[in-house]
């Protein structure tokens, strides 16, 4: 105080020993800041404090009474209080670095307290004032040497922190047991707070390898420590709990296991284990199905998170977890105990994935099927290990049972429906599956049977390229083995007609495929040359220009007689229309309708209705086609009677007849000639058609001269006679010029199933989208007698009461049968009312007393016995 009051410079309180005696000469010293050292002590003061003024430097700037950038501010014994609170005392001699003499000038600058130097602890020697003065000078010139050295001992600073920050002592590292677990249990685990920290940076090896060993020893101390915990909290129920899964029955430790891992999933790890295992385990089915089950449904409600995989140990940010954790050995901990466990719950379901691949392989159709179904249900709802699921997924498109090959195309069906944006890795995967080596034949007609079922959009544009190319790539292998007659090609042309309108490449693909095409129309079966020409007709149309050779292809088809066994002849029909549609000829379009007509005569009815109703279409877009409806075609040639010249009888010498004859013979011949080289040499002139009047070829190849607008569509008079009401209602319908108005199937509602099923007085199914499938006439005035007619049973007493007009021509017949079936069934019960009321005479009675007095006590009453009741 008496320094700051006198000189102003420096606030310090010295901490010397006040009771040292210090031994001074007054007046003889040299001067330290304007003090001499005698001013020091008569204020006060001691030595310490005198050679701490020496050492300040007036031109460095001060900053609240002290120099900037030292430790001069501290109070008596606040150092050395606060080193001591640290505890870092037993690291002393680890931590110790001895330095020569003259070492760092820090230890100069501190005011030393216990620890002095000799010139500081020894008494000043009474040798005189030149002595003392030297040693002061030297201690002067030693402080003044402070400012020069500052900057090379921050550098060396700098280097020993870096150095000590690289080096990490073991003891970091060291484990340390706790008497609290540091995991709460309850909730899920994923939603804590550090498990979603993850470091994508490649860690040291080393670091990693010690945080891991620390982690292991946490997590096995924290499982003690919770289930020493529970044990002790929940008494008689922790032990009956314990009991259970040991020992109890299946199901009951089945159950005992899910509870304990959904109250607590990082504590219950062995309980993982342990399901694990029991799906491995071959000694017996029913277990390894039950654990099957068990697992999956925790896996998929409490133990995968649902918008992220499960992240190894080496994906952690070890580097910078001392910074987030500031220090805090619990929250480090904490972070390590979560870790280590995700990384061992990775593990885990990994090896349930291998024991589920296991499982797949089984003997039993059963067991197969299951773990593909859990394979689909895992992929379906988290994303964990999901190429390994895919994988086994589309591995079982190549099972040797068809069952299960079939169940395996359907789940991949499944999971692109749930999952669109998984298309892309689902065929990659099917791709590999298809280029493999030594692939049988079956497994690839199932695989490209799945890819064609995939439903694209125009935003995938890059896969519809990439499964045409495909496609091609295996047909052309089909054309190469001369295979034409298997399914595959079949498989693989539907493929092509699904993909090829959201394809930007498919045109070129086609070309170069398309005199192949025109080829394999007429060699393989009935349904491939349909997906064949329907392949043609898209390309072709697309860019409006249909060729001839393609109506004259489909038109040869009309004509296959496998066309009355056809699976799919909505396809087919479908085909027809939109291929008339989009023809701009009529005469070729006459041809077709005609011959059309010509085959349903030889059909069942469903195709009839079918095929009746496609005209109906069609004459809404092409009404010149009604011309063709009527009983005579007008021709634009009047009609000329010629009577027949008589022939003369004329007699000539035998001679002149043989030279006539030669003549006639030269001359024929010539015109012959002459015909011949006519029609060959200037054939395009057919290009304009047959001549008017040239009577209908119904076999002719090209349907443009066929001649079919020459006649009139006379097989509808014979279609309105047919046996099948809704054929003969169809045909009289487009006959009156009117349109059919139906919203069914008729290749569906008229079959003989449906048929039958009114027998046994079913109803058909209503599908969507369809207001009545039994009925014909669909009027919109009728649409609501239709609905309330459908729900009547033929045999009903409502249905009998109609009005026969009002009834639907197919279900006419029913109406007539079980109303006459009524009317004889009321006459004959009349005849038995007469019967019974008649008067009964004396001998009948007697009789019928007879027969109840019989002593074997037998009744045999007829029909026509009376009834005493």
């Amino acid at each position: 105080a008496g320094l700051c009051d006198f000189g102003g410079r420096h606030p310090k309180e010295a901490d010397g020993d006040s009771g040292e005696e210090e031994e001074h000469e007054e007046g003889e010293s040299e001067d330290a800041d304007g003090f001499t050292l005698d001013e020091v002590l008569r204020l006060g003061g001691t030595k310490q404090d005198y050679l701490m003024l020496c050492a300040v430097d007036e031109a460095e700037e001060m900053v609240d009474g002290g120099k900037k950038d030292t430790i001069d501010d501290l109070k008596a014994g606040e150092l050395e209080a606060f080193i001591s609170s640290l505890g870092i005392g037993k690291y002393t001699k680890s931590c110790l670095v001895v330095e020569e003499e003259g070492g760092s000038n820090e230890e100069k600058e501190k005011p030393p307290k216990k620890e002095k130097s000799k010139e500081e602890t020894k008494p000043p020697s009474l040798g005189g004032k030149k002595e003392k003065k030297a040693k002061e000078k030297a201690v002067k010139e030693k402080a003044s040497g402070v400012k020069d050295s500052k900057k090379k001992q921050a550098g060396g600073e700098q280097e020993q922190h870096l150095s000590a920050k690289k080096e990490r002592p073991e003891e970091d590292f060291e484990f340390h047991a706790r008497q609290v677990i540091l995991i709460k249990p309850g909730g899920k685990w994923y939603d804590l707070e550090y498990t979603n920290e993850f470091s994508l940076e490649p860690q040291n090896e080393m670091l990693l390898s010690k945080y891991k060993a620390l982690a292991q020893k946490l997590y096995q101390h924290e499982t003690e420590l919770y289930k020493n915990k529970t044990d002790y909290q929940k008494g008689a129920s922790s032990a009956w709990m314990k009991t259970v899964v040991s020992s109890g029955t299946l199901a009951d430790r089945m159950a005992a296991m899910t509870l304990l891992i959904q109250d607590s999933a990082v504590h219950s790890l062995q309980f993982v284990e342990n399901l694990i295992s029991l799906i491995k385990k071959k000694g017996s089915r029913h277990q390894s199905h039950m654990a099957l089950d068990t697992f999956k449904e925790l896996l998929i409600s409490d133990l995968l998170p649902d918008n992220r995989k499960l992240r190894p140990f080496s994906q952690r940010p070890f580097n910078n977890i001392e910074k987030m954790s500031s220090g805090n050995r619990d929250s480090r901990d904490r972070r390590l105990i979560l870790w280590y466990f995700e990384h061992q719950l990775k593990l885990q379901v990994a090896e349930f994935v291998q024991a589920l691949e296991a499982l797949g392989h089984d003997s039993l159709t059963a067991t197969k099927s299951r773990a593909l179904a859990v394979s689909h249900e895992l992929l379906c709802n988290k994303p964990e290990q999901e190429k390994a699921l895919l994988v086994q997924l589309v591995n079982k498109l190549g099972d040797p049972q068809n069952k299960i090959a079939t169940k395996a195309s359907y789940l991949l069906e499944t999971l692109l429906h749930k999952h669109p944006n998984m298309k892309g890795v689902v065929c990659s995967e099917v791709e590999r599956l298809l280029y493999r080596a030594n692939i049988n034949v079956k497994t690839q007609y199932y695989a490209v049977c799945f890819l064609n079922q995939i439903v694209l959009s125009h935003e995938e544009s890059a896969l519809a390229n990439k499964l045409v190319t495909l496609y091609f790539s295996f047909f052309r292998n089909c054309i190469k083995k001369k295979d034409v007659e298997s399914k595959m090609l079949s498989a693989l042309l539907c493929g092509v007609n699904r993909a090829y309108p959201y394809s930007e490449t498919g045109d070129e693909k086609v070309k170069e495929q398309m005199d192949t095409l025109f080829k394999v129309l007429h060699l393989v079966n009935f349904s491939t040359s349909v997906q064949a020409l329907m392949l043609l007709f898209q390309v072709m149309d697309s860019q409006q220009t249909v060729s001839d050779r393609y109506y004259a292809a489909l038109y040869k088809k009309l004509l296959d007689p496998a066309l009355t066994t056809c699976s799919k002849p909505s396809m087919f029909l479908n085909l027809v229309y939109k291929s008339l549609k989009a023809d701009v000829v009529l005469r070729r379009v006459k041809a077709f309708v005609k011959r059309l007509l010509q085959v349903t005569c030889g059909q069942m009815p469903p195709f009839i209705c079918g095929t009746l109703y496609l005209l109906s279409e069609l004459l809404k877009v092409k009404p010149e086609l009604r011309v063709q409806l009527q009983d005579h075609v007008e021709s634009d040639d009047e009609e000329c009677f010629k009577d027949q010249e008589e022939a003369e009888e004329k007699f000539v010498d035998a001679d002149k007849e043989v030279k006539g004859e030669e003549m006639s013979t030269t001359e024929n011949s010539a015109k012959t000639n002459s015909s011949n080289s006519t029609a060959s040499w200037v054939h395009h002139l057919n290009m304009g058609g047959r001549k008017s009047g040239a009577s209908y070829d119904p076999m002719h190849r090209s349907p443009l001269y066929c001649g079919a607008e020459s006649t009139s569509l006379w097989e509808l008079k014979k279609l309105s006679e047919h046996f099948h009401p809704s054929v003969a209602l169809f045909a009289k319908t487009i006959l009156e010029g009117n349109h059919i108005q139906y919203s069914g199937d008729p290749l569906q509602d008229f079959t003989l199933m449906r048929f039958l099923d009114r027998f046994v007085y079913r109803n058909p199914k209503l599908h969507k989208g369809k207001e009545n499938t039994s009925s014909v006439v669909m009027q919109p005035k009728k649409k609501q007698f239709m609905k309330d007619m459908q729900n009547l049973a033929v045999n009903s007493k409502e249905f009998r009461a109609k009005d026969e007009s009002k009834i639907p021509v197919d279900e006419v017949f029913f109406h007539r049968f079980y109303s006459k079936f009524d009317k004889r069934r009321e006459k004959q019960k009349r005849q038995d009312d007469e019967e019974s009321v008649e008067d009964v005479d004396d001998d009948e009675f007697e009789r019928a007393l007879d027969k109840f007095e019989a002593a074997d006590n037998t009744i045999d009453v007829g029909q026509d016995d009376l009834d005493f009741a």
